[in-house]
């Protein structure tokens, strides 16, 4: 079963861990001991790996999209359930993070047509 860090290898072409480290603005070693120990990088960095590779952070975490609209339809109570649990992990710098995104998540940028 592919790692977290299997699928952004994937997803971004198989870079070397320097190559991955310059794109995402950080240590070679910070990003090795990340890979090596499988730990999630700040939620900043997750969020520009996201961004990088064009699929949610769900599909980067799990290898598919976890929730789809429909599902959040037939159980909403199970799913705020879940955000809270989430939620409830996280660390007071990526609660202040999440708190600085929620805005920007409800009305996000609209894209200019190409």
């Amino acid at each position: 079963m592919a790692t977290f860090w299997d699928r952004v290898r994937i997803y971004l072409n198989s870079p070397t861990v320097v190559d991955l480290a310059q794109m995402l603005g950080v240590k070679r070693t910070t990003l090795s001991s990340w890979i090596h120990n499988n730990r999630r990088p700040p939620l900043d960095t997750l969020l520009k790996i996201s961004e990088l590779t064009g699929v949610s952070i769900a599909q980067l975490e799990l290898g598919h999209d976890t929730v789809y609209d429909d599902e959040v339809g037939e159980n909403p109570v199970a799913y705020r359930r879940e955000i809270d649990e989430m939620i409830g992990a996280l660390a007071e710098d990526e609660l202040r993070l999440l708190r600085q995104l929620i805005p920007y998540l409800k009305n996000p940028p609209q894209k200019e047509d190409a």
